[in-house]
């Protein structure tokens, strides 16, 4: 690389719009899976299902084919460049691992055939999606870390 990577221009770094995109999508899919956990402990407590408990299952179901292009996405452009420049990796390859556990989980649980199999992966994809926001902060808190070492000791 020619002179010191600046961080703001670094080839990994997502647009401006993809950053968005990114942030809004996993928001919108967080919020929704803690409304759908939080409208099934209601329903069964009370044996009624809250009026919005539908509406959180439609939307966090409708936002899996998008996350999957997302996914689809990051592993084309952002992941490939991270990799090349050795940029992140261990919280980079825990983000793929983990957003990709996230899809098939929840794949798992439409596909389940049994109630002993929903229920693993119900769990799963809970504990999972706890766990995305931590690593995608570690990941990023990571990627500042790695931008600041470069351009402080471009020639590393």
């Amino acid at each position: 690389m020619e002179g010191p990577l600046e961080a703001a221009t670094r080839p990994s770094r997502l647009p401006a719009l993809t950053h968005i995109t990114v942030v809004v999508l996993l928001s919108l899919s967080f919020i929704s899976g803690l409304g759908v956990w939080r409208g099934e402990i209601l329903q069964a407590r009370s044996l009624e299902t809250p009026a919005w408990l539908h509406g959180s299952l439609i939307l966090h179901g409708c936002l899996n084919p998008l996350l999957c292009v997302l996914f689809g996405y990051l592993c084309c452009g952002h992941i490939r460049m991270g990799w090349q420049l050795k940029a992140n990796r261990i919280t980079g390859v825990s983000m793929e691992i983990l957003f990709a556990a996230l899809i098939l989980s929840g794949a798992g649980l439409y596909y389940a055939g049994s109630v002993e199999w929903r229920n693993t992966f119900v769990w799963a994809h809970r504990v999972l999606g706890l766990l995305l926001p931590l690593g995608l902060g570690a990941h990023w808190a990571a990627g500042l870390g790695w931008a600041k070492k470069i351009q402080n000791n471009p020639c590393t």
